[in-house]
């Protein structure tokens, strides 16, 4: 690896030090009166940072100006201060960040021992939350794993990024990876070992010893990058995933496609940071207020998806397609893609709302994925027209990368709901409208369209002429209609007053006098939304798109 080079460290007899590091810690943290922390005070990005020893060991701590309820912190296994800007952001959210510096003991039984001792100092003399976030970047992965395992009471989430999970494959280069002889040596003489033969024997690896944190249900989140050829995903992260998901633990991963082991992290670390805080902070008294679910509410609150894929960059951040896949899927398969997009009148909603529509697919055999896109803003710039450049780049994305993602190119069915709908017509119907620079000889073009309740006409007569502007008639199904348009199926009701029933209709014969097939489902007296609302209208709606899709041979047999 390429990582600034730490000072390299001797610690004191194996035997004693397995014996002490597998010991799990106890803390009688005074929440009420924490000491303050020795050293002097130094800034750090506008935090003060104290630099002491505990055990031995250098360690640092950044405080943050009000400690949130319950002071919670963030715990990095190597490379402190590479990119900070999670840490910066929770640092403002109050969160404490923490490092001991053991540089070249690769998670091994004395890094192991060494990190029991600063836990009982922050948390039994100043105070710190009795559990915490754990951040593992790189050859940081293995401390991170191995003093969870062993103190998996004491862990609130781990957040990985490119860890290493496997010392077999990193340092030890036994498989895709380079390797690195001079690490390699470092874990015989750390762990231990008297040669090779037992270093690969050793069964204690973090991808080998996940069951106390999958009982103990910690969340884990993963970053990396898929052309990593340094600590390479397959061996590392996808092992532990899978390993992980079978024992009942819940990982969320976080694909870069073509990435290397550089750069770490996003560019937006959004993501990491709402992780973060939703597992290690505590949280405040539920709300009597909260806003009630409705049924596909309901369903999507309890789905997570198997990974995320970043498949475009813009305006700084990184835009994600978040993937369900069915339960055996393999990298080789050629699967339909159920691919669908949220509403929100182009300004709000987020891709969880329409989980239960990719799940559901994906337990149908396609691969079922549910895509982010940049929202309305005149702040930030962004328009309708983005929206729509931003649901065309993500059928290209997928049919450019369907070997990587198992998906029959040919067979990408494209679905949404409200705005998500016209952002799911724009995919065949907005030729032209695409990102600057991008590779437009891949189709945006779906081999079918599900649209429900969709903005399907943006004239003054029907939905999003004020939003989009005088440009309205480039964005408008209605007015875009031509020959060979993929088949589509469209679900509206006829007392919608948001999106007219008018334009959905006019869409269908429109479509029709085209040569185009195109089937309109009418529910009568049905309100915006409607089959969002009503868990009998819901599947009722999925039988309907079954049995279309199955018309097509698009929908894998049982």
């Amino acid at each position: 690896m390429t990582h600034r080079r730490n000072t390299r460290t001797t610690g004191p007899g194996q035997l004693a030090l397995i014996a002490w590091a597998l010991l799990a810690t106890s803390s009688t943290a005074n929440d009420a009166n924490p000491a303050a922390f020795p050293g002097t005070a130094t800034d750090w990005y506008g935090f003060e940072r104290y630099d002491f020893e505990v055990d031995g060991k250098p360690v640092l701590v950044v405080a943050p100006r009000q400690p949130a309820t319950g002071r919670p912190w963030v715990w990095h296994g190597e490379f402190f201060g590479h990119k900070p800007e999670p840490d910066v952001a929770l640092l403002k959210r109050g969160f404490h960040v923490v490092y001991m510096r053991v540089p070249d003991m690769l998670g091994a039984p004395a890094a192991v021992a060494h990190w029991n001792a600063f836990y009982r100092e922050l948390t039994e003399k100043h105070g710190l939350a009795k559990k915490a976030a754990l951040v593992g970047l790189s050859r940081g992965g293995l401390y991170c794993y191995n003093w969870a395992a062993a103190n998996p009471d004491k862990v609130a989430c781990i957040y990985g990024d490119a860890p290493v999970c496997d010392f077999r494959s990193w340092p030890g280069g036994r498989g895709k990876g380079k390797g690195s002889p001079r690490d390699w040596k470092l874990v015989l003489e750390r762990y231990g070992f008297k040669n090779d033969a037992e270093a690969l024997a050793f069964d204690k690896n973090p991808v080998d010893n996940l069951t106390p944190l999958a009982a103990a249900k910690i969340p884990l989140l993963h970053v990396y990058g898929d052309a990593d050829d340094v600590v390479p995903w397959e061996e590392n992260t996808g092992v532990l995933a899978r390993r992980y998901r079978e024992l009942g633990g819940s990982i969320t991963l976080i694909a870069k496609p073509g990435v290397g082991h550089h750069p770490h992290g996003l560019d937006d670390s959004a993501p990491i940071v709402e992780f973060i805080v939703q597992h290690a902070a505590v949280p405040e008294p539920a709300s009597t207020t909260s806003r009630r679910l409705d049924p596909v509410g309901e369903i999507a609150a309890r789905l997570e998806p198997m990974r995320r894929i970043i498949y475009k960059k813009a305006g700084g951040r990184e835009l994600y397609l978040h993937v369900f896949e069915p339960e055996d899927w393999k990298l080789t398969d050629r699967r339909p893609c159920f691919l669908v997009i949220h509403g929100g009148g182009w300004t709000g909603g987020e891709p969880r709302r329409m989980y239960p529509f990719a799940e559901h697919f994906a337990r149908r055999g396609c691969v079922g994925i549910s895509v982010q896109y940049r929202l309305l803003d005149a702040k930030q710039g962004t328009t309708v027209f983005d929206c729509v450049k931003d649901g065309r780049s993500a059928v290209r994305f997928v049919r450019a990368h369907a070997e990587s993602l198992g998906v029959d190119p040919d067979k990408i069915i494209v679905s949404g709901g409200s705005a998500g709908g016209h952002i799911a017509a724009g995919t065949a119907l907005f030729g032209g409208v695409d990102e600057e620079g991008e590779a437009i000889e891949t189709s945006s073009v779906p081999n079918a369209l599900v649209l429900l309740f969709p903005v399907i006409d943006t004239s003054p007569a029907g939905y999003g002429s004020a939003k989009i502007g005088d440009r309205w008639r480039e964005l408008s199904p209605v007015h875009q209609v031509r020959g060979k348009v993929p088949p589509t199926l469209v679900f509206h009701g006829t007392g919608d007053t948001v999106t007219p029933f008018a334009g959905a209709d006019a869409f269908r014969r429109t479509m029709q006098q085209a040569g185009n097939r195109c089937e309109l489902d009418a529910y009568d007296a049905g309100k915006h939304g409607y089959l969002m609302f009503d868990r009998e209208l819901y599947f009722d709606t999925l039988q309907k798109t079954e049995d279309f899709l199955k018309s097509l041979k698009l929908l894998p047999n049982p």
